[in-house]
């Protein structure tokens, strides 16, 4: 990764953790909140990642899930209203794309 784009990844991260619970937080706000357009943002996600804005995103609230589904006893349904998702089937379908299970043994496979 190209060392300028380490400070944009690193605060680009930390505003998608601090919002990953936020249902309506998107590829949007994260510009705004970047101060960037969305064609530059997407751009610089692409050369370092390979993703899209909506799927770093999407990546960092299904790495969250995962963590809480190790870490705590929330149910499928809370953990995905916990990391912004309101269609829990969704949720379910997206994690099994991303880890190639499904969230119901992520808790089986981590012990």
């Amino acid at each position: 990764m190209k060392p300028l784009y380490q400070d944009f990844l690193k605060v680009a991260q930390e505003i998608v953790e601090a919002n990953y619970d936020n249902e309506s937080f998107g590829c949007p706000m994260l510009c705004e909140e970047l101060k960037m357009s969305r064609s530059h943002v997407h751009r610089k996600l692409v050369e370092a990642f390979g993703l899209s804005c909506s799927e770093f995103i999407q990546k960092i609230r299904l790495e969250k899930a995962k963590e809480l589904l190790i870490n705590t006893n929330h149910s499928i349904y809370e953990v995905a209203f916990k990391v912004g998702y309101t269609d829990a089937n969704y949720f379910s379908r997206s994690f099994s794309k991303i880890y190639g299970f499904p969230p119901s043994q992520c808790r089986q496979i981590s012990a």
